[in-house]
């Protein structure tokens, strides 16, 4: 089956469009095939600091990624005018993940609504935002990026954080579709999504709506040369 979905956007619209984010995924057999995703209001502020716009994959305002299963993950950057691309850079980029090996080198990002003690890891490592810190063995950097699921995906996806950690929580229900099309996304770029126990999020568990995840103590995104240290490291300190 095949559904097309037409929209139509005033121009009043422009100033709400610009804090949204879009993000479609294409499951089949309870495996994505197809992703797409958008951050109208990402800049460079958000991602990296001076020192690493050589590193964006879509400098400047805005960023769509695409993703297809076997062929990889692709962006590009948008121009501050809603469904238009801009014409010096029109060219699509291939993201990957980043290839660090060591966990207090890593850059994280979690959930705006969590912190960092509510992490296994927060009795191993202190935290800090400031890039500009010293790390040693016992403290890791956290990474801001925008809002909500999809931003974190697309930051470990495009190379900017190591891992993205979230934790579920009582009370509150972890849908599909904030992290189907972010999977196929990392997963293409090099990455690796499990829950903490290290078993792969089941698109499928919910045999009703297809709607809710069910991952055992939360989820785990990483770059993939992290993630059989972070599991073993959450195994052991995650009650």
């Amino acid at each position: 089956m095949v559904t097309t979905f037409s929209y139509y956007f005033s121009s009043d619209m422009k100033l709400f469009l610009l804090c949204l984010k879009v993000g479609l995924a294409l499951v089949v057999n309870g495996k994505v095939a197809v992703g797409v995703m958008g951050c109208p209001n990402w800049t460079n502020g958000t991602t990296a600091n001076k020192k690493e716009e050589n590193l964006d994959p879509c400098p400047g305002n805005g960023i769509l990624m695409v993703s297809h299963v076997c062929c990889g993950t692709w962006s590009r950057h948008l121009s501050p005018e809603i469904g238009q691309f801009t014409t010096a850079q029109d060219v699509w980029k291939r993201c990957f993940v980043d290839a660090c090996s060591v966990v207090h080198m890593a850059r994280f990002c979690i959930p705006d609504s969590q912190t960092w003690n509510m992490i296994p890891l927060s009795v191993l490592f202190d935290s800090t935002t400031d890039e500009s810190d010293t790390r040693d063995e016992n403290k890791i950097l956290l990474r801001y990026a925008c809002c909500g699921s999809l931003c974190k995906y697309i930051m470990v996806a495009s190379g900017r954080a190591s891992v993205f950690f979230s934790r579920a929580r009582v009370n509150t229900q972890i849908k599909a579709w904030d992290h189907a099309v972010g999977m196929i996304c990392v997963q293409e770029a090099g990455g690796q999504i499990s829950d903490w126990s290290g078993e792969p999020l089941d698109l499928a568990a919910d045999l009703t709506g297809r709607r809710i995840l069910y991952p055992s103590g939360g989820v785990l995104v990483t770059n993939g040369a992290l993630h059989d240290k972070l599991v073993e490291l959450i195994s052991a300190n995650y009650k």
